[in-house]
């Protein structure tokens, strides 16, 4: 769908999000803000919580997936699928039942039918501005990776691990920074 486009979209809190993969991929702000969050060093996360998937030259950062396919991070609550670190959670969920088409593209996203949710509720355009802080953090992501890489000489798994470190550096997230839910509209 495109920008101006709007579909009806209610959560039904079915879990499906978290439970059909996860295949999210995270960048090293997503990362950074869940250690954040969790009051733990990032290297922490990792294996229980985080993979990376080396895919060639760059290693990308994932969420772990445990059973059959369900996010390590989620939980149950009296039977009701709940999201334990959903203040921080990845841009990537954030924008669920949306799914971004291409940074270059940034007017189009597509909408997963499979969604339980979707056909339900008010009618909403997409997280456009999520959206475009979703595209930002991608770019600095992979433009540091590709330098660390492809110029600085660090081996896929050094490098990414060189860019957590510098993401959690600079940036000083603070524990308890969240994206505001209201700059998704």
């Amino acid at each position: 769908m495109k920008k101006g486009e709007k579909v009806r979209v209610k959560c039904q809190r079915s879990g499906r999000c978290c439970t059909s993969g996860p295949n999210v991929g995270l960048t090293a702000f997503d990362v950074c803000r869940i250690a954040k969050y969790l009051g733990v060093e990032w290297r922490e996360l990792r294996g229980k919580y985080i993979i990376a998937i080396v895919a060639d030259v760059f290693a990308i950062p994932a969420l772990r997936g445990v059973g059959t396919g369900r996010c390590a991070f989620l939980k149950y609550e009296n039977r009701v699928p709940v999201c334990s670190i959903y203040p921080v959670r990845p841009l990537r969920c954030r924008l669920y039942p949306f799914l971004p088409a291409s940074p270059s593209v940034r007017d189009k996203v597509y909408v997963d039918t499979f969604c339980p949710g979707v056909g339900k509720g008010e009618e909403i355009e997409p997280p456009w501005k999520l959206l475009d802080i979703y595209y930002e953090e991608q770019r600095k992501h992979y433009e540091r990776l590709f330098e660390l890489v492809f110029k600085e000489g660090y081996e896929p798994l050094e490098a990414l691990e060189k860019l957590i470190d510098e993401v959690c550096e600079q940036y000083s997230i603070s524990r308890n920074e969240i994206i505001d839910e209201d700059v998704d509209q």
